[in-house]
């Protein structure tokens, strides 16, 4: 008992040395909890995975869908480069993004912008080639290229925005179907590009080689 009145007239000698009475007045205290209680797990919100806004830019090797987001509502967006098949790009895809299924990025590097920009790279589900395809960029001198966390699932799955392809009037086959090419091989349209009334075909062959073909070039 003699030790609690002397902790409190300690306590009360300190806070008039150092002016902080009133202080100590207004403070409202803490609500004692009862241990014992039931918790109303309604009250407390639910966590949902990847619903965060990390890692954020200032992460080194990915970046997550609600600073791209931010970015895109913003003028700002980085280069994205999508690398998956053309057939996922029928699904949609990220607006603004450079189709480049797999690693044909690495062999057109003159796509990108300036090194010192910003680059995010995108897959099906952050897993599948991105994060291998980011590090590699970054070897090459872009800094800030990143993996998009959660890839396309992710941010399909939380209603950010995404485009659909316009199809191409007239032409052959669209963008994610397959085709037959002369010589018996097989592939799928990957882009495709009009001049007037010529439609030139770029096909991802099934041996993984990428070929440039016009429309007589496609078998029926």
């Amino acid at each position: 008992m003699i030790r609690d009145r002397l902790k409190k007239a300690a306590r009360k000698a300190a806070l008039k040395a150092f002016g902080m009475e009133k202080q100590a007045e207004d403070r409202v205290p803490r609500p004692k909890v009862d241990p014992g209680a039931e918790i109303d797990l309604s009250k407390i919100p639910k966590l949902v995975d990847g619903d965060g806004d990390t890692p954020g830019p200032n992460h080194k090797t990915r970046i997550g869908r609600t600073w791209v987001a931010a970015q895109m509502a913003s003028g700002v967006s980085p280069i994205l480069i999508d690398i998956r098949t053309p057939q996922e790009w029928t699904t949609g895809i990220l607006p603004g993004a450079l189709l480049l299924p797999g690693e044909q990025l690495k062999a057109q590097l003159d796509v990108l912008p300036d090194k010192k920009l910003r680059v995010t790279v995108y897959d099906s589900d952050g897993g599948t080639g991105s994060d291998a395809l980011a590090d590699w960029l970054r070897g090459q001198g872009w800094g800030m290229a990143r993996q998009l966390q959660g890839g396309w699932a992710e941010w399909l799955e939380h209603g950010e925005p995404t485009r659909q392809l316009t199809p191409v009037d007239a032409a052959r086959a669209q963008v994610g179907e397959p085709v037959g090419l002369s010589g018996g091989r097989r592939g799928v349209v990957q882009a495709i590009s009009v001049s007037g009334s010529t439609r030139t075909y770029t096909v991802l062959a099934d041996d993984g080689t990428v070929k440039t073909c016009g429309e007589d070039d496609l078998a029926e």
